[in-house]
């Protein structure tokens, strides 16, 4: 036979069980998080006063350019105008086209 004491009912302490350590992961995460955030706030603050520096250079040279259109254009015109086709047509002594041959040439 068995010895009943051998045996016992009694229960026997148990530790409590420990935390998983999910800790370092997580706040690693975190920390790598906040730190491309910082990043691109610092980034996009560079960036911005880095535009707000060069503006005026930009501005310069659009004006710039602007005023080399519209000197361009007046050049255009200027040499486009029919009294000035005119009177290189009458240099090269070239005949202005009569009625009748106006008439032929919408036919």
């Amino acid at each position: 036979m068995r010895n009943p004491n051998r045996y016992s009912t009694h229960t026997t302490k148990t530790e409590p069980p420990k935390p998983k350590k999910k800790f370092p992961l997580v706040y690693l995460v975190l920390a790598l998080s906040f730190c491309a955030f910082t990043g691109s706030i610092w980034f996009s603050s560079y960036a911005k006063k880095v535009a707000l520096q060069r503006q005026p250079v930009y501005e310069r040279q659009k004006h710039q350019i602007q005023d080399k259109i519209h000197e361009l254009e007046l050049e255009e015109s200027t040499l486009m105008a029919v009294e000035r086709i005119r009177e290189i047509a009458k240099e090269l002594e070239m005949v202005e086209p009569t009625e009748a041959a106006q008439v032929i040439r919408d036919r």
